[in-house]
């Protein structure tokens, strides 16, 4: 495949999010939305995978995606991510965040990397595991176009055998992509918020906290925290994540 020129920096940037089910409530789309427009130095367009049946206001792009029998609830939801990698929806590069993500520094830096790669965050299970090289896709940047086979090797296969046989979504692109697509987003700018940002960060070794009680700490080089598990943003009192999460939009 002949390689792609990168969109320029002052293009419009397309980001990307999943609401499906009663698990997140709008307001994550909204807060979503003004993290990314406080954090991103140029026009950026929002587009937001859902049921048929929700409204989606202006100025997002609503995509309708394809009900799955018995594909749905908090973890079976993972699964309609996948089809974002239908190119029929989009074509061009996405850049895409779960919805209990918490950005908190100028994101200008993922749109500048290789157009060449599929850009993901690395599991966090590196943590204690140090040779895993899984992906974690709570933020992920790619090319539809590039990667549509994705979803055309996806589409073939029967989706509730596909859940049975993988955990989630993550677990099933880590089975396809090859490590010469593969790329990690800088480790140190993807943070846990759970193990790496809550009280200073918890020491798998002595399996306790380093700072008890201080709330969150976000070191310099972190862009997003990411709210695996619970609890979610929403439900937790931080000063330090309520100042990020309910930013204003420029």
């Amino acid at each position: 495949m002949a390689k792609k020129n990168r969109p320029p920096i002052s293009s419009t940037i397309d980001c990307a999010c999943v609401i499906h089910g009663d698990a997140y409530n709008w307001i994550y789309v909204d807060r979503l939305y003004n993290m990314l427009k406080a954090n991103l130095s140029h026009e950026i367009r929002l587009h937001v995978f859902t049921e048929p049946g929700r409204p989606v206001p202006a100025p997002f792009v609503k995509h309708e995606l394809i009900e799955w029998p018995g594909i749905a609830g908090p973890k079976k939801s993972w699964w309609y991510k996948m089809q974002m990698f239908n190119s029929r929806h989009f074509a061009g590069r996405m850049l895409y965040f779960d919805l209990d993500t918490v950005i908190t520094k100028n994101l200008d830096w993922m749109w500048n990397l290789s157009d060449q790669y599929f850009w993901a965050a690395k599991d966090f299970r590196y943590l204690w595991r140090a040779n895993s090289l899984g992906l974690n896709s709570s933020v992920m940047l790619w090319d539809t176009e590039r990667y549509h086979w994705i979803w055309q090797d996806f589409e073939t296969k029967n989706i509730n055998a596909t859940v049975k046989l993988h955990h989630g979504d993550q677990d099933y692109l880590n089975s396809v992509l090859d490590v010469k697509d593969l790329r990690f987003f800088d480790v140190n700018t993807i943070k846990s918020w759970r193990w790496q940002c809550k009280d200073g960060g918890y020491n798998m070794i002595k399996r306790q906290y380093n700072l008890p009680n201080t709330g969150t700490i976000v070191d310099p080089a972190t862009a997003v925290m990411v709210f695996h598990g619970h609890p979610k943003p929403h439900q937790i009192q931080d000063s330090v994540v309520e100042r990020y999460w309910t930013v204003v939009a420029k």
